[in-house]
């Protein structure tokens, strides 16, 4: 008798989740949830780049509380990346490429005092197409590098968070 309301239980809270986020309609979906089947109505930007420090506001929040009626957003923060096992970071990163190949923008933040490897390989592979914007300040140690490679093949930049935000509303 207990297994069957928990049961019911859990497929009440289920369904009552499930309405909400509907409700809601904003969805943030990190490495930890399945991609979600895209919708055609539903547009979806993946917000690569460095990882903000204890010390500093978190730019993806500030990305999903301002664009949050206009997209869906795809979210590789992962807090303790560096202890990953061989299986869980390939896990990790399959997530990851297959969740930029996915999305409509990939939204490139370079932090100024961030080395950020990871988004200087994602540079690399989305500068030639249209879905990326990136933001790097003169202050990001390879900013030269960025501009002149963005310059190339024609992709927007911008100075600050904000101004990317502006053009993305």
């Amino acid at each position: 008798m207990k297994i069957t309301q928990i049961k019911v239980a859990e497929c009440l809270k289920a369904f009552y989740i499930c309405v909400i986020i509907t409700q809601i309609k904003i969805m943030v979906f990190t490495s930890e949830t399945a991609l979600p089947i895209k919708e055609s109505d539903q547009r979806y930007i993946f917000l690569a780049g460095s990882m903000a420090s204890k010390h500093t506001i978190n730019w993806r929040n500030q990305v999903v509380n301002s664009l949050r009626n206009s997209y869906q957003f795809l979210d590789p923060t992962k807090e303790h990346h560096d202890t990953l096992n061989a299986t869980q970071m390939k896990k990790h990163v399959e997530w990851e490429l297959d969740a930029m190949a996915m999305a409509d923008i990939v939204l490139l933040n370079f932090l100024p005092k961030a080395l950020s490897p990871i988004s200087l390989v994602e540079l690399g592979l989305y500068v030639n197409t249209k879905k990326l914007y990136v933001v790097c300040p003169k202050a990001f140690y390879k900013s030269s590098y960025v501009l002149t490679l963005c310059e190339r093949y024609h992709t927007p930049t911008f100075k600050t968070l904000p101004e990317a935000i502006d053009t993305l509303t």
